[in-house]
C-alpha cells in the first residue's frame, strides 16, 4: 500500500481573481488514488476528487494561463 503524497499547488497568475498567485492550494493523494485539497486562503475549502486525473483537469489543465507548477513533497512524485 503505498503512502499518502503531499504536494502545494503553486501559480504565476490567478484567471478569475479569487485565490491569488503564489502557494495557493495543498493537496494529498491517498493510497486509493483519491485526491482532497484545501485552499490556503481566509475562506479555505476542502474538496476530494476520484483521482488526480479529476483533479488534474478542473485546476490546471482548465487553466493553463494560470501557469501553475505541481510541487510534490517528501520525495513523492507526479502519479502516472
Amino acid at each position: 500500500m503505498n503512502d499518502p503524497q503531499r504536494f502545494t499547488i503553486v501559480r504565476e497568475n490567478d484567471a478569475t481573481g479569487i485565490s491569488g498567485t503564489g502557494r495557493v492550494l495543498d493537496g494529498v493523494i491517498f493510497h486509493t488514488g483519491q485526491v482532497v485539497v484545501c485552499w490556503r486562503s481566509d475562506h479555505a475549502s476542502i474538496t476530494i476528487f476520484d483521482n488526480w486525473d479529476a483533479f488534474d483537469s478542473v485546476h490546471l489543465k482548465a487553466h493553463p494561463e494560470n501557469r501553475a507548477r505541481v510541487q510534490f513533497l517528501d520525495g513523492a512524485t507526479m502519479p502516472e
